[in-house]
């Protein structure tokens, strides 16, 4: 009867441990891709940006939503854009992809930076979630040098050649005139006089 006693609270033990112990959930491993449509931005100009949701695996999920979150997003300014997946599945290697444009502020909001991206998901009546950042906007810092106004620039270096070549033509004809002057005819004429 020793040997029962053991045993009985041995089992007792792993069954109590099962009762509070939960089954392991593997949740799929989900990436996000994405490219914009030029290299660098200047404010006020149009960026298309394609994104990618990729299911590595191993299950299949229920994509719900994903949100980007652009360089100068702010809950007050906004620059997020939430996109409703209509409850995609995505079996293991399958992706959803998205197109979104959006404009560059101009005003001193519009700098570049990482996009990030968010999303749900769902495997079964889980819910999970995910944030990466698959791609950067580039907008260049304003320089103290702007090419803009160019051709305002190029009429007043044509206009200051211009009063160059007239005061050269100026200056050379009084020099002209100063060398060949004539010769004063009072002195002479008072010097016959005498």
């Amino acid at each position: 009867m020793e040997k029962k006693i053991p045993s009985l609270l041995l089992v007792l033990m792993v069954l109590t441990i099962l009762t509070f112990t939960r089954p392991a959930e593997c949740a799929a491993k989900v990436k996000v891709y994405g490219y914009t449509d030029k290299l660098q931005y200047s404010p006020g100009e149009t960026v298309t940006l394609k994104i990618w949701v990729y299911n590595e695996g191993p299950d299949e999920i229920v994509l719900k939503n994903i949100t980007i979150y652009v360089p100068w997003y702010s809950p007050i300014w906004g620059g997020d854009y939430t996109i409703d997946a209509k409850s995609t599945v995505l079996s293991k290697g399958q992706n959803w992809t998205t197109t979104k444009t959006f404009t560059i502020p101009e005003d001193g909001r519009g700098y570049g930076g990482k996009i990030w991206v968010e999303g749900v998901y769902t495997i079964g009546p889980v819910a999970y979630s995910f944030r990466e950042d698959p791609c950067s906007l580039y907008v260049p810092p304003p320089s103290k040098i702007s090419l803009v106004d160019m051709d305002k620039l190029l009429t007043l270096v044509t206009i200051l050649a211009v009063l160059v070549i007239v005061c050269t033509i100026i200056l050379a004809a009084t020099i002209f005139l100063s060398v060949r002057r004539p010769k004063v005819v009072l002195e002479e004429e008072m010097g016959k006089a005498e």
